[in-house]
């Protein structure tokens, strides 16, 4: 029977220590959830920054890749160890549910808990003494596992010393953690299909007509983006992106009086600040942040 080992705690309490110690000369497979996590970080990065709201994204990407790892080689007849954080019973409860469906398995917990002193200095190893504070109320946030989980062995690990902590079990952590995790999938599953309509609709602004509306002049034509873009309209998609500030203007109208010219030539950060702006140009402005679903019906009716 295959043994699945995680060895869980909070920043610099001696997860990668231990596991070297004790799992690298043995015939185990040893993950760490952090390998995970760069990669889906790499995938959504720009430059060297992670677009805003992807983190979480990033991290259930990571714990699904994790989990498929794990499931391989474990129905392979491997030992796995795996480095993780689980602070949470409701992450665990994430893994060990799915892991339990494949075979059986034996699942072990390890728990770092440093004494303080050893924590210090595993910080200060790593440059990070001076968010010792900051850790301790990471570590404050761990629930301790507990079998009711479907854990078969729980251990916490004191600087060198292991023991054996099996608490009485709780099994009422179940169901408040499956019902947080299936909020937190149904959340998912509707800004996914929330992305997926925005997409369609991106696309569909392509080929369908439109409001076309001239911020200079009061133009207004509904038509499609090709006939505006051959009347020498400056008007996303084909010039400029829905939503971001750009031109909005018919042929015969002037770059220089928009309020995009406005914006980018005012000597200062180009910040669109409404209090600063002339009642056409918040109409403008506030039309251009609601795009493209405020091209779709004439400004006229509302």
């Amino acid at each position: 029977m295959p043994r699945l080992i995680f060895v869980i705690g909070a920043t610099a309490a001696g997860k990668t220590y231990f596991i070297e110690q004790n799992y690298r000369d043995k015939d185990v497979d040893i993950l760490n959830v952090y390998d995970y996590q760069q990669k889906a970080y790499d995938e959504v990065r720009v430059g060297d920054s992670i677009p805003f709201g992807a983190q979480f994204r990033c991290l259930y990407k990571a714990n699904e890749m994790l989990l498929q790892d794990i499931k391989q080689k474990l129905m392979l007849g491997r030992d796995v160890v795996v480095e993780h954080t689980l602070y949470k019973a409701k992450r665990r409860i994430a893994y060990i549910d799915e892991i339990k469906k494949i075979s059986d398995v034996t699942i072990e917990f390890y728990v770092m808990c440093p004494s303080g002193s050893r924590w210090e200095s595993n910080l200060k190893k790593r440059d990070l003494e001076d968010s010792l504070e900051g850790y301790k109320e990471q570590f404050k946030q761990i629930e301790f596992p507990n079998v009711a989980e479907g854990i078969d062995q729980i251990y916490e690990v004191v600087d060198d010393e292991i023991t054996l902590r099996m608490n009485p079990p709780t099994p009422e952590i179940l169901q408040t953690a499956r019902e947080e995790l299936a909020e937190e999938t149904k959340h998912i599953q509707e800004e996914d299909e929330e992305k997926r309509k925005r997409k369609e609709l991106l696309e569909s602004m392509k080929t369908r007509p439109f409001w076309h509306y001239c911020e200079v002049c009061g133009k207004k034509e509904f038509v499609t983006a090709e006939e505006a873009f051959q009347d020498g309209w400056d008007y996303p998609p084909n010039i400029g992106y829905f939503g971001l500030l750009g031109p909005r203007t018919c042929g015969n109208c002037s770059l220089q009086d928009t309020l995009y010219w406005k914006i980018n030539t005012n000597g200062s950060l180009p910040l669109v600040i409404e209090g600063d702006l002339s009642e056409e140009e918040l109409i403008t402005w506030r039309r251009i942040k609601a795009e493209p679903e405020s091209l779709l019906t004439d400004s006229m009716d509302h």
